[in-house]
């Protein structure tokens, strides 16, 4: 057989599965490179959080030890903002590994029927646009969350209740709530 006829020629099903194999095992190989970097990540953002919390436990304490320094609830809410954060990011970084399997997957089945695939991408697409609603909902409400937490220390720190800044206080606080509450309900409007 002429090399022009062995390369017209169709491949025979076995040269077919070890190319399936070989692609197969490279994508499963940078499927784990991705989830390994993506535990890295989450360790990283877990020594931030674990930092942040000791340096605001130094913190209190040196307040505690300054004659007439004032209590200072702002650091619980920092604190509570910055593990909100990190889970939000945490959260991300699991959305973007959960895509790479469903990704690779899909490619790894990109040899089956069109309808198969058309049906694997539409559902795919549908997934990912959930579960990116999903961390941008986690987020709304972690920034909801913040907000009232700020909005409490502030009147307990500053002695607002009762004031007109605390009538103010309160209508930023509805407010926040009110907007959170429509970006919520716009994205379940667009995945119903």
């Amino acid at each position: 057989m002429s090399a022009a006829a062995k390369l017209n020629r169709e491949p025979m099903p076995e040269e077919i599965s070890e190319r399936a194999t070989v692609r197969d095992d490279m994508v499963n190989m940078f499927l784990r490179g991705v989830e390994r970097i993506a535990e890295v990540q989450k360790q990283c953002i877990n020594l931030a959080v674990q930092h942040n919390a000791e340096m605001i436990d130094v913190l209190k304490k040196t307040a505690e030890k300054v004659p007439g320094a004032p209590k200072l609830p702002m650091l619980e809410v920092a604190n509570g903002a910055v593990k909100g954060y990190a889970d939000t990011q945490k959260s991300a970084i699991d959305f973007m590994v959960e895509q790479g399997r469903i990704w690779t997957d899909l490619f790894k089945d990109r040899t089956t029927t069109v309808k198969k695939a058309t049906e694997s991408t539409t559902n795919v697409a549908k997934q990912t646009l959930e579960r990116s609603f999903a961390i941008q909902k986690k987020a709304l409400e972690n920034t909801a969350a913040q907000t009232k937490a700020v909005v409490d220390a502030a009147k307990h720190q500053f002695g607002f209740t009762g004031t007109q800044a605390d009538a103010m206080t309160d209508t930023f606080q509805r407010g926040m709530d009110t907007i959170v509450e429509a970006q919520k309900e716009l994205m379940d409007l667009v995945t119903h």
